[in-house]
Protein backbone atom coordinates (compact mmCIF):
# COMPACT_ATOMS: atom_id res chain seq x y z
CA UNK A 1 0.00 0.00 0.00
CA UNK A 2 3.15 2.26 -0.05
CA UNK A 3 2.83 5.34 2.13
CA UNK A 4 -0.95 5.23 2.18
CA UNK A 5 -2.27 5.11 5.73
CA UNK A 6 -4.96 2.45 6.04
CA UNK A 7 -6.42 4.34 8.96
CA UNK A 8 -7.88 6.76 6.42
CA UNK A 9 -10.12 3.94 5.18
CA UNK A 10 -11.62 3.21 8.57
CA UNK A 11 -12.06 6.93 9.30
CA UNK A 12 -13.83 7.49 5.97
CA UNK A 13 -15.97 4.39 6.53
CA UNK A 14 -17.12 5.64 9.91
CA UNK A 15 -17.83 9.14 8.58
CA UNK A 16 -20.05 7.56 5.91
CA UNK A 17 -21.69 5.43 8.58
CA UNK A 18 -22.38 8.57 10.60
CA UNK A 19 -23.95 10.12 7.50
CA UNK A 20 -26.09 7.01 7.10
CA UNK A 21 -27.44 7.40 10.62
CA UNK A 22 -28.18 11.08 9.94
CA UNK A 23 -30.51 10.69 6.95
CA UNK A 24 -34.23 9.89 7.11
CA UNK A 25 -34.61 8.29 3.71
CA UNK A 26 -34.05 4.53 4.03
CA UNK A 27 -32.62 4.27 0.51
CA UNK A 28 -29.94 6.85 1.22
CA UNK A 29 -29.20 5.18 4.55
CA UNK A 30 -28.50 1.90 2.75
CA UNK A 31 -26.44 3.60 0.02
CA UNK A 32 -24.23 5.23 2.65
CA UNK A 33 -23.95 1.87 4.44
CA UNK A 34 -22.78 0.20 1.21
CA UNK A 35 -20.15 2.89 0.69
CA UNK A 36 -19.04 2.61 4.31
CA UNK A 37 -18.64 -1.20 4.18
CA UNK A 38 -16.85 -1.04 0.82
CA UNK A 39 -14.33 1.57 1.98
CA UNK A 40 -13.68 -0.37 5.20
CA UNK A 41 -12.75 -3.56 3.33
CA UNK A 42 -9.15 -2.52 2.42
CA UNK A 43 -8.50 -1.69 6.08
CA UNK A 44 -9.40 -5.24 7.11
CA UNK A 45 -7.75 -6.92 4.11
CA UNK A 46 -4.34 -5.23 4.06
CA UNK A 47 -3.41 -5.48 7.70
CA UNK A 48 -0.18 -7.35 8.43
CA UNK A 49 -2.48 -10.15 9.48
CA UNK A 50 -5.69 -9.80 7.42
CA UNK A 51 -8.82 -9.47 9.53
CA UNK A 52 -10.78 -12.10 7.61
CA UNK A 53 -13.74 -12.22 9.98
CA UNK A 54 -14.30 -8.46 9.82
CA UNK A 55 -13.72 -8.47 6.03
CA UNK A 56 -16.21 -11.32 5.56
CA UNK A 57 -18.92 -9.58 7.57
CA UNK A 58 -18.36 -6.37 5.60
CA UNK A 59 -18.94 -8.32 2.39
CA UNK A 60 -22.14 -9.82 3.81
CA UNK A 61 -23.47 -6.42 4.95
CA UNK A 62 -22.59 -4.89 1.58
CA UNK A 63 -24.42 -7.61 -0.37
CA UNK A 64 -27.50 -7.32 1.84
CA UNK A 65 -27.64 -3.56 1.49
CA UNK A 66 -27.02 -3.68 -2.28
CA UNK A 67 -29.98 -6.03 -2.62
CA UNK A 68 -32.19 -3.82 -0.44
CA UNK A 69 -31.17 -0.73 -2.45
CA UNK A 70 -32.17 -2.53 -5.64
CA UNK A 71 -35.51 -3.55 -4.13
CA UNK A 72 -36.26 -0.04 -2.84
CA UNK A 73 -35.35 1.46 -6.22
CA UNK A 74 -37.76 -0.88 -7.96
CA UNK A 75 -40.54 -0.02 -5.52
CA UNK A 76 -40.04 3.69 -6.19
CA UNK A 77 -40.33 3.43 -9.94
CA UNK A 78 -43.50 5.09 -11.25
CA UNK A 79 -46.38 2.64 -11.69
CA UNK A 80 -48.43 2.87 -14.86
CA UNK A 81 -51.91 1.46 -14.36
CA UNK A 82 -53.82 0.02 -17.28
CA UNK A 83 -57.11 1.68 -18.24
CA UNK A 84 -59.02 -1.03 -16.39
CA UNK A 85 -56.85 -0.80 -13.29
CA UNK A 86 -57.20 2.97 -13.28
CA UNK A 87 -60.97 2.51 -13.46
CA UNK A 88 -60.81 0.44 -10.25
CA UNK A 89 -58.71 3.15 -8.63
CA UNK A 90 -61.27 5.82 -9.51
CA UNK A 91 -64.18 3.66 -8.39
CA UNK A 92 -62.84 2.44 -5.05
CA UNK A 93 -59.34 3.75 -4.18
CA UNK A 94 -59.06 7.38 -5.34
CA UNK A 95 -56.99 8.32 -2.28
CA UNK A 96 -54.35 5.59 -2.65
CA UNK A 97 -51.13 5.77 -4.70
CA UNK A 98 -51.14 3.68 -7.90
CA UNK A 99 -48.64 1.13 -6.56
CA UNK A 100 -50.88 0.29 -3.59
CA UNK A 101 -53.93 0.11 -5.84
CA UNK A 102 -52.08 -2.40 -8.02
CA UNK A 103 -51.21 -4.51 -4.98
CA UNK A 104 -54.87 -4.69 -3.93
CA UNK A 105 -55.98 -5.50 -7.48
CA UNK A 106 -53.44 -8.31 -7.68
CA UNK A 107 -54.96 -9.89 -4.57
CA UNK A 108 -58.10 -10.59 -6.58
CA UNK A 109 -58.87 -11.94 -10.01
CA UNK A 110 -60.70 -10.62 -13.02
CA UNK A 111 -63.74 -12.37 -14.43
CA UNK A 112 -65.80 -11.92 -17.58
CA UNK A 113 -69.36 -13.00 -16.92
CA UNK A 114 -71.99 -13.84 -19.48
CA UNK A 115 -75.69 -13.10 -19.05
CA UNK A 116 -77.29 -15.38 -16.49
CA UNK A 117 -74.21 -16.16 -14.37
CA UNK A 118 -74.63 -16.13 -10.60
CA UNK A 119 -72.46 -14.17 -8.22
CA UNK A 120 -74.62 -15.00 -5.19
CA UNK A 121 -76.89 -18.01 -4.80
CA UNK A 122 -79.71 -18.15 -2.30
CA UNK A 123 -79.09 -20.51 0.63
CA UNK A 124 -75.30 -20.44 0.26
CA UNK A 125 -72.68 -18.53 2.21
CA UNK A 126 -70.51 -15.91 0.53
CA UNK A 127 -66.72 -16.00 0.87
CA UNK A 128 -65.87 -13.48 -1.86
CA UNK A 129 -66.97 -10.02 -2.94
CA UNK A 130 -67.16 -8.69 -6.50
CA UNK A 131 -66.64 -5.15 -7.76
CA UNK A 132 -68.72 -4.47 -10.87
CA UNK A 133 -66.49 -2.65 -13.34
CA UNK A 134 -68.84 -3.09 -16.30
CA UNK A 135 -72.30 -4.58 -16.66
CA UNK A 136 -75.27 -5.05 -14.35
CA UNK A 137 -76.26 -7.64 -11.77
CA UNK A 138 -79.88 -8.22 -10.81
CA UNK A 139 -80.88 -9.19 -7.27
CA UNK A 140 -83.94 -11.47 -7.01
CA UNK A 141 -85.79 -13.35 -4.28
CA UNK A 142 -88.05 -16.22 -5.28
CA UNK A 143 -88.46 -14.74 -8.74
CA UNK A 144 -89.17 -11.21 -7.49
CA UNK A 145 -86.75 -8.53 -8.66
CA UNK A 146 -85.32 -6.55 -5.76
CA UNK A 147 -83.02 -4.27 -7.72
CA UNK A 148 -79.77 -4.06 -9.62
CA UNK A 149 -76.10 -3.43 -8.92
CA UNK A 150 -74.17 -1.70 -11.68
CA UNK A 151 -70.77 -0.14 -12.30
CA UNK A 152 -68.97 0.72 -9.04
CA UNK A 153 -71.23 -1.44 -6.89
CA UNK A 154 -69.97 -4.33 -4.78
CA UNK A 155 -71.82 -7.62 -4.71
CA UNK A 156 -71.80 -9.67 -1.51
CA UNK A 157 -70.11 -7.17 0.80
CA UNK A 158 -72.58 -7.29 3.68
CA UNK A 159 -72.95 -11.07 3.48
CA UNK A 160 -69.21 -11.69 3.34
CA UNK A 161 -68.53 -9.39 6.30
CA UNK A 162 -71.35 -10.81 8.43
CA UNK A 163 -70.93 -14.45 7.42
CA UNK A 164 -74.69 -14.74 6.85
CA UNK A 165 -76.27 -17.06 4.31
CA UNK A 166 -77.59 -15.39 1.17
CA UNK A 167 -81.35 -14.88 0.99
CA UNK A 168 -81.24 -13.65 -2.60
CA UNK A 169 -79.78 -14.58 -5.97
CA UNK A 170 -77.43 -12.21 -7.82
CA UNK A 171 -77.47 -12.86 -11.55
CA UNK A 172 -75.90 -10.91 -14.40
CA UNK A 173 -78.43 -9.37 -16.77
CA UNK A 174 -75.83 -8.17 -19.26
CA UNK A 175 -72.21 -9.17 -19.95
CA UNK A 176 -70.16 -8.05 -16.98
CA UNK A 177 -66.53 -7.49 -16.05
CA UNK A 178 -65.81 -7.95 -12.37
CA UNK A 179 -62.90 -7.89 -9.96
CA UNK A 180 -63.40 -10.57 -7.32
CA UNK A 181 -61.61 -10.82 -3.97
CA UNK A 182 -61.50 -13.78 -1.62
CA UNK A 183 -62.52 -12.23 1.70
CA UNK A 184 -60.03 -14.04 4.02
CA UNK A 185 -57.13 -13.17 1.70
CA UNK A 186 -58.27 -9.57 1.41
CA UNK A 187 -58.73 -9.21 5.17
CA UNK A 188 -55.24 -10.56 5.90
CA UNK A 189 -53.75 -7.96 3.58
CA UNK A 190 -55.88 -5.10 4.89
CA UNK A 191 -54.96 -5.99 8.48
CA UNK A 192 -51.36 -5.12 7.58
CA UNK A 193 -52.34 -1.94 5.68
CA UNK A 194 -54.51 0.28 7.92
CA UNK A 195 -54.64 3.16 5.42
CA UNK A 196 -55.80 0.88 2.61
CA UNK A 197 -58.35 -0.73 4.93
CA UNK A 198 -59.76 2.70 5.83
CA UNK A 199 -60.15 3.66 2.16
CA UNK A 200 -61.79 0.34 1.32
CA UNK A 201 -64.13 0.51 4.30
CA UNK A 202 -65.19 4.03 3.34
CA UNK A 203 -66.17 2.76 -0.11
CA UNK A 204 -68.06 -0.17 1.42
CA UNK A 205 -69.88 2.22 3.74
CA UNK A 206 -70.84 4.51 0.84
CA UNK A 207 -71.93 1.51 -1.22
CA UNK A 208 -74.09 0.15 1.61
CA UNK A 209 -75.54 3.59 2.38
CA UNK A 210 -76.44 4.01 -1.27
CA UNK A 211 -78.20 0.66 -1.34
CA UNK A 212 -80.18 1.49 1.81
CA UNK A 213 -81.17 4.87 0.38
CA UNK A 214 -82.36 3.29 -2.83
CA UNK A 215 -84.31 0.69 -0.88
CA UNK A 216 -86.06 3.56 0.89
CA UNK A 217 -86.73 5.23 -2.46
CA UNK A 218 -88.22 2.04 -3.88
CA UNK A 219 -90.38 1.57 -0.81
CA UNK A 220 -91.67 5.14 -1.14
CA UNK A 221 -92.03 4.96 -4.92
CA UNK A 222 -89.27 7.51 -5.57
CA UNK A 223 -87.14 6.76 -8.65
CA UNK A 224 -83.59 5.74 -7.79
CA UNK A 225 -80.32 6.31 -9.56
CA UNK A 226 -76.72 5.28 -9.05
CA UNK A 227 -74.52 2.21 -9.37
CA UNK A 228 -76.71 -0.10 -7.33
CA UNK A 229 -80.29 -0.26 -6.13
CA UNK A 230 -82.56 -1.77 -3.52
CA UNK A 231 -80.52 -4.69 -2.20
CA UNK A 232 -78.00 -4.59 0.63
CA UNK A 233 -76.48 -7.92 -0.27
Amino acid sequence: MGSFNLDYCIHAANILLLAAYSVRDILWLRLFAVASSTIAMPYFLFQPTPLWAAFGWSVVFTLINVYQCWRLSRERRPVQLSAEEDEVRRLVFPDLPPREVLRVINLGFWANLAIGERLIERGKSVDAISLIVRGRVQMTMEGRVLGEIARGGIVGSSLALSGATAEVDAVTVEPARTLRWDVPTLNRYLDSKPETRNVFQRHLARDLAGKIQRMANVASGTPSSGPSSTSTQ
